[in-house]
């Protein structure tokens, strides 16, 4: 079973080790997507082995970033594709194994997981996985059963919305792709790895996305708008609310 990663990043030096290591673990091939990394990004992805490929612009816009996700893996031969940012996991909870098997044999397309913001008060350090650290988490399905997870042996086109949160396309057969609305079966989970370590930590990563932000995004109101503090705090008490153990 041939397996392709592609993982967008930007200064993602703290937790990419910890992105490369979970899908090294059935990944056969992983590509990385830089957009305009100043700290030790492509170093890390270089030194694992995976493909570089560098952005044309240091902006943060969503528009690159969908046509990232829309075409950068056609003409692939993998039998699953997966598209992610550099802080999402897509975990399997019953082992990758069984549950590709089980999704192939079930002629699935495009996958919808189960969404969790994972949450910890401090960053994790060390070499293992960074669900041996990292446990718990809030459910989150309106922002991370993101449709991340498809078969490009069934998949003809996609286009990914603002953000990846809907997709839509054309099976290879001809039919329409749409949005999946029910939970893949096995559960695969979206593990979003971005509520790691104090407040002031994730306030300085969303001011430093914010100050990046394109003339598009601007005008479209895509993407965070307000002040990090404000935002990481907001996010933070959401994920407490509602807060529980996601890996056994």
């Amino acid at each position: 079973m041939v397996i392709e990663v592609h993982i967008l990043a930007r200064d993602e030096e703290a937790i990419l080790p910890f992105t490369l290591r979970h899908y090294e673990t059935f990944a056969s091939r992983i590509v990385l997507h830089d957009l305009g990394s100043t700290d030790r990004t492509v170093e890390i992805a270089s030194a694992a082995g995976a493909e570089i490929r560098p952005s044309p612009t240091h902006e943060f816009d969503d528009r690159l970033n969908q046509r990232i996700k829309n075409t950068a893996w056609n003409g692939t031969d993998a039998d699953w594709v997966i598209m992610a940012d550099a802080d999402e996991l897509i975990y399997f909870p019953m082992g990758w194994a069984p549950t590709l098997d089980a999704y192939g044999r079930a002629g699935e397309h495009v996958l919808k997981p189960y969404g969790y913001e994972m949450e910890s008060p401090t960053f994790p350090e060390g070499g293992g996985q960074i669900y041996d650290y990292v446990k718990f988490g809030g459910r989150d399905d309106k922002w991370y059963a993101k449709p991340i997870l498809f078969s490009p042996k069934r998949v003809k086109s996609l286009i990914f919305g603002t953000g990846a949160h809907e997709v839509s396309g054309v099976l290879q057969n001809g039919r329409a792709c749409k949005n999946p609305t029910v939970f893949s079966s096995p559960p695969c989970y979206l593990l979003h790895c971005h509520h790691l370590g104090s407040i002031e930590r994730i306030a300085a990563l969303y001011d430093a996305n914010r100050s990046r932000h394109s003339a598009a995004n601007k005008q479209n109101k895509w993407g965070l708008q307000c002040d990090g503090t404000t935002h990481a705090k907001e996010k933070r008490a959401a994920i407490m609310a509602k807060r529980e153990r996601v890996i056994a």
